[in-house]
């Protein structure tokens, strides 16, 4: 039951949501019910406004930080508060530094030029028809969704 409900936060299309939900309702319709209470547009990635950068529906980003200040969290207030400062600034010149070396050709990251050559080998396997109305219809094997391009909405939301 954990895995489903899981599987219907990570979902990022609504159809797939509604399938989840339906399997867990299938499992125990209570707990489908008693999820249901808690607005999706919260827990779930399918609601996830679209300028969200990051994929990760948990807390990594909260357990990496606190584990990071360990040490300092164990001191009075102002010392801790000092040392996380400095800890800080110094990991911004860190990273700074390691900015410097990008290639400067390119004014992303190592990282996002990754993940653009990524998307851009499976966009390539999308086929793009113009719908002669406000956008096109992408479809990718089974997959289709209409992109509005006036709204800059798309089905796949």
């Amino acid at each position: 039951m954990k895995k489903l409900m899981w599987w219907a936060a990570w979902c990022t299309y609504e159809e797939d949501f509604k399938d989840q939900l339906n399997a867990l309702g299938a499992l125990s319709e209570e707990v489908a019910k008693d999820l249901v209470k808690f607005p999706p547009q919260k827990w779930c990635r399918t609601y996830f406004d679209t300028v969200c950068k990051n994929q990760m529906v948990d807390n990594n980003f909260t357990e990496s930080f606190n584990s990071w200040i360990l040490v300092p969290r164990g001191k009075p207030i102002l010392k801790m508060l000092e040392e996380i400062r400095v800890k800080i600034m110094n990991r911004l010149r860190k990273k700074e530094k390691e900015a410097e070396t990008w290639n400067i050709y390119y004014k992303h990251s190592p990282k996002c030029m990754e993940l653009f050559i990524a998307y851009s080998k499976i966009a390539n396997l999308c086929k793009l028809e113009f719908n002669g109305d406000l956008g096109f219809e992408v479809s990718e094997g089974e997959d289709r969704h209409i992109v509005n391009i006036v709204e800059k909405k798309c089905s796949c939301r």
